[in-house]
């Protein structure tokens, strides 16, 4: 990253004689053209992959894309269909930038058509594009926005991911959950199937977890509840319906 980020700043953003610098506090001068090979709105792309190694960067180039497509205010609607909105929005919760967070999401809102499929199981952004599919780029950085809040697109980038426990094999859109949390060692998970049956079972895995015995508590005393420990993992058979289930660690 180091050796194409000099180029960038020498070739792109006119800055070979500046030193890096140093404070987060470098804002937008409308006198200094940060982005000449391009169109300073491409920046609210540039400067989403650039944070979490060069914010002050970064955030120079966002200020600067983010005044040129008229943020600093409310934007003008409809929003285009482009990536840059949801990595601005990204960005925006990264750094905490609250009305700007809040003038994008109504933006977003108000433009890009937010869509529930019930039989699918899906949400999905439209983007105003009248396509059979959603445009798969400009839904993962809306996506991501979804799931952004302060410091965690840099903390995200900072190190590898720890390992941790995970479901697999899931019969994604029969079956879904809507809360898969570890607490104190515990599996805390909410079933949301598509459509509930409880004649019928789905099946799952757990990998990563300790190899142990476990008990099950939750889905309001329903039937069908299976565990097998094997080597690949906790194998669980459960039946179509929706509710809490927590697996509760127990004797090895």
């Amino acid at each position: 990253m180091e050796p194409w980020w000099r180029y960038a700043r020498e070739h792109y953003l006119d800055l070979a004689g500046d030193a890096a610098p140093t404070s987060t506090t470098l804002y937008y001068d409308p006198t200094l053209d940060v982005h000449h090979r391009l169109p300073v709105a491409a920046a609210l792309t540039t400067s989403y992959y650039a944070a979490p190694q060069f914010a002050v960067d970064a955030r120079r180039l966002f200020d600067a894309a983010a005044a040129s497509v008229g943020l600093a205010a409310e934007p003008a609607l409809p929003l285009p269909a482009s990536r840059g909105f949801g990595s601005a929005l990204v960005l925006a919760r990264e750094w905490g930038l609250e009305d700007l967070t809040n003038r994008l999401v109504d933006a977003i809102e108000a433009s890009y058509e937010p869509t529930w499929d019930r039989e699918t199981g899906e949400f999905t952004w439209g983007m105003g594009l009248g396509e059979p599919h959603p445009r798969g780029q400009y839904n993962a950085f809306l996506g991501a926005a979804e799931a952004s809040g302060p410091g965690l697109w840099t903390r995200l980038s900072a190190a590898p991911l720890e390992p941790c426990p995970q479901l697999v094999d899931v019969d994604f859109p029969d079956m879904a959950f809507s809360r898969a949390e570890w607490i104190d060692g515990n599996l805390h998970l909410r079933l949301a199937p598509r459509f509930e049956d409880p004649t019928r079972s789905t099946h799952f895995r757990i990998v990563g977890a300790e190899p142990r015995n476990w008990e099950t508590h939750g889905l309001n005393g329903a039937s069908g509840v299976r565990l097998e420990l094997t080597m690949h993992g906790l194998n669980v058979t459960v039946p179509m319906v929706a509710g809490d289930l927590t697996f509760i660690r127990s004797s090895y």
